[in-house]
């Protein structure tokens, strides 16, 4: 994206160049600006006005409308949270906004953060209507491509099927919730996975991952991104209407739009006869790899220097914040065959009596009993079951015994690589050990490989070691920051080994 003047209205424009490789295709630039022709009547405050389409020397572009201020991929990169009700005033905008798109005819097929505009006074703004259909409709590559971004497609769209308005309601419903999550609802290894991941199972409830958003809030999502496009909001309007019912403002927002939302220049267009730079810009610094969306392959070069880089920065830096990747990446260079999902057998409660060894002072251990009859449920392959501690009165369960938890057993014994459990819980305590088999005793499991004494809620990721094992105790010490006496919640545990 350039920012050039239009010399004939003396105005600044926003300038999209095509990427060289869509400009040669004489097909798709005849869709293109078809489609171009179809955006420019649109006619919206919430969406951005498209004003001519120019070609000079093989170089194809879009003029529109320039919007100061950020893209709400830029502001979900931003750490601090957005409050819930401020995001569905925000996503009650965009569906405003494809509302009236709808109503004239066009379905977006690309809604996703970075093309959400955030103009800085709290109006939002809808871009690029029209490009994702010229790539479908152009026939420029392969039958069953996806066109969009995995993250927020449609079941539909995995699916190569006809699309309609309830497709651009389905990826508005992924953006509120990663709004409100802080995190995609289906992320998973390369855009593919990503895609096929709804085909197979519903997300975890936003109130799972982030247990202060409005139930409201939760319902509107989930109706949003029903799998099957009939159980959705039968229009954007309806959407809208949800959501102004629940509690969101109908007009803008100004507090959405912080200090962190001024307006980033755009590079200004050359002179004629100069040659632009290549027309993607480079991406934000700071960005994290699970956080980008790319758009297009990066050449086999370029993974290798990034493989090599990530490698020497997990030498560097050791296991951080992006020990999976830097682990991955160490594992490829090193020969190690990939982690791959390891069947579970059984799962069972473990509340144990400690002994007098083992129990510290005020002290009695357990009783054996734990919800047993719900361990199962812990590894049903189901995110709307759960297995739960107990009730207690503190939330610290050492105050009464050494702790409680669930032992996995597995089909047979594996090099075990990774654990990943999933919960609603927030701020809860773990230790996670591996044994050969099931010792039936606290002492019999050793020492732990891996604590983490602040688990948010969502999935977390405990490293196993490589550790030779056929059992693995997940010993839970907190239940977690939830008010009174609720308890630890397990959604779903995973191991993976070699």
């Amino acid at each position: 994206m350039w920012q050039g003047t239009d010399e004939v209205l003396r105005r600044q424009v926003a300038v999209k160049l095509l990427h060289p490789h869509l400009a040669a295709d004489a097909t798709f630039v005849a869709r293109f600006r078809q489609e171009a022709v179809a955006a420019a009547r649109l006619a919206h405050p919430g969406i951005v006005s498209v004003y001519d389409t120019c070609s000079d020397d093989g170089t194809e572009a879009i003029v529109m409308e320039l919007v100061p201020g950020q893209t709400l991929r830029e502001r979900l990169d931003d750490p601090a949270p957005i409050d819930p009700w401020q995001a569905a005033g925000l996503v009650a905008q965009v569906a405003e906004a494809l509302d009236a798109a709808h109503r004239a005819g066009l379905v977006h097929r690309d809604v996703k953060p970075a093309n959400i505009l955030l103009c800085g006074d709290g109006r939002v703004k809808v871009a690029d209507f029209g490009i994702a259909k010229a790539l479908a409709e152009a026939d420029l590559t392969q039958p069953g491509l996806m066109v969009g971004t995995a993250k927020y497609l449609a079941p539909e769209q995995v699916e190569g099927k006809a699309v309609d308005p309830r497709t651009d309601i389905y990826s508005l419903g992924v953006v509120l919730y990663e709004m409100l999550c802080g995190r995609p609802p289906f992320e998973a290894d390369g855009d593919a996975a990503t895609a096929l991941a709804r085909l197979h199972r519903d997300p975890l409830r936003p109130r799972q991952v982030r247990p202060s958003v409005p139930k409201a809030l939760e319902e509107v999502v989930g109706r949003a991104m029903a799998r099957a496009p009939e159980q959705r909001y039968a229009s954007a309007a309806d959407l809208r209407a949800a959501l102004l019912a629940g509690g969101a403002t109908p007009s803008p927002d100004t507090d959405i739009a912080a200090a962190t939302l001024a307006a980033a220049p755009l590079p200004t267009l050359l002179p004629a006869g100069i040659p632009p730079p290549p027309a993607a810009p480079p991406e934000p610094a700071g960005v994290s790899f699970r956080q980008t969306e790319r758009s297009w392959l990066l050449p086999t070069l370029a993974l290798v220097l990034v493989a090599v880089a990530l490698g020497l920065a997990g030498i560097l830096f050791g296991r951080s914040g992006a020990g999976d990747l830097v682990g991955s990446v160490r594992d490829v260079i090193a020969g190690k065959p990939s982690a791959v999902p390891v069947a579970i057998e059984t799962v069972r409660a473990f509340d144990p009596d400690c002994g007098a060894s083992l129990c510290e002072p005020g002290q009695r251990g357990g009783d054996g009993q734990e919800n047993d009859a719900s361990a199962a449920l812990a590894a049903d392959g189901r995110d709307d079951t759960a297995w739960r501690t107990e009730s207690y009165n503190s939330r610290d369960i050492t105050l009464l015994k050494p702790g409680v938890g669930l032992v996995v057993q597995l089909a047979a014994v594996k090099e075990l690589a990774t654990l990943e459990i999933d919960s609603p819980t927030n701020d809860w305590a773990a230790e996670v050990y591996v044994a050969s088999d099931d010792p039936r005793t606290l002492a019999g499991w050793g020492d732990p490989v891996a604590t983490n004494e602040h688990v948010a809620a969502g999935t977390t990721s405990f490293e196993l070691g490589d550790r030779n094992a056929g059992a693995v105790l997940i010993w839970i010490t907190d239940r977690g920051d939830d008010a009174g006496k609720a308890p630890a919640a397990l959604t779903e545990v995973r191991v993976s080994g070699r």
